[in-house]
C-alpha cells in the first residue's frame, strides 16, 4: 500500500495531527496563547447579551456544526500542515495561537442568571440617572433627584459583586495572568458604554463623566 493510500484509508485529519506531533517532537516549539483586546470585548459582548435576554427567550442562532466525519476541509488541514511544519521545521520558532474565550461555563452562567435577574432594576435607575456605567467595568452611584440611595446604593453593589465574579472567573478558567483583569475589566466598561441607553451616565476611558 503506498503512503498516499495509508493517508486516504486514515485520513487527513489523522494525518495532520501526526504531522504535528512529528514535527513538536524533532524541533523545539513554544505554543504562546494570547488574548487580544478584541477577543476580551467579544466575550464581553457575549455575556451582557445573554444578561439582557430575558429567561426562556429563544437565543441568538448559533453556526451550523460541521457534519460528523466531514471534519476540516482537505485543502484546510493541508495548508495548516504544511504551514506548521514548515514554521516548525524551518525556523523553530514560538507559534502565537489566538482562541476564543470560554464564557459558558456553570460558574458564569449562575452569575449570569443572578444578573439577568435585576437587570429590570438597574434600567430603571439607570434612565433616572441613578446610576452610571464607570471606566471599570462596574456600576457607579450618581446624584440625582428621585434617588433612593440606600436601594441604588444595595443594587450596584449586589451587581458589582457578580461582576468581579464574573471578570476573575473568566480570567481563571481561560488561564490569564493576573495583571489581564484591568483588561477584562475595560472590555467590558467599553461594551457596557456601548450598550447604555440614552441618557445614562458613562465614563469614559479619560475618566470623564458624560451622559449618552
Amino acid at each position: 500500500m503506498t503512503l498516499i493510500e495509508r493517508i486516504r484509508m486514515w485520513g487527513v485529519a489523522n494525518f495532520v495531527v501526526m504531522s504535528f506531533v512529528v514535527a513538536a517532537a524533532c524541533v523545539p516549539v513554544t505554543i504562546n496563547v494570547n488574548f487580544p483586546q478584541q477577543k476580551i470585548e467579544g466575550a464581553a459582548t457575549k455575556i451582557e447579551d445573554m444578561v439582557r435576554t430575558p429567561e426562556g427567550a429563544p437565543s441568538a442562532p448559533q453556526p451550523p456544526e460541521p457534519k460528523k466525519g466531514s471534519g476540516v476541509a482537505p485543502a484546510s488541514v493541508a495548508g495548516l500542515s504544511h504551514w506548521f511544519v514548515g514554521e516548525a521545521f524551518g525556523q523553530g520558532r514560538d507559534v502565537d495561537v489566538v482562541p476564543d474565550l470560554k464564557v459558558q461555563t456553570p460558574e458564569i452562567l449562575r452569575a449570569i442568571d443572578s444578573r439577568r435577574n435585576r437587570f429590570p432594576q438597574i434600567q430603571q435607575w439607570m434612565t433616572r440617572g441613578c446610576l452610571g456605567e464607570n471606566n471599570q467595568g462596574l456600576l457607579e452611584v450618581r446624584p440625582g433627584q428621585g434617588c433612593d440611595d440606600g436601594a441604588v446604593g444595595r443594587l450596584a453593589s449586589d451587581e458589582n459583586r457578580d461582576r468581579m465574579y464574573i471578570y476573575e472567573t473568566l480570567r481563571q478558567q481561560n488561564n490569564m495572568p493576573p495583571g489581564d483583569i484591568e483588561r477584562i475589566k475595560r472590555g467590558f466598561a467599553k461594551v457596557n458604554r456601548d450598550k447604555a441607553p440614552g441618557g445614562t451616565w458613562v465614563q469614559g476611558p479619560d475618566g470623564q463623566w458624560t451622559r449618552k
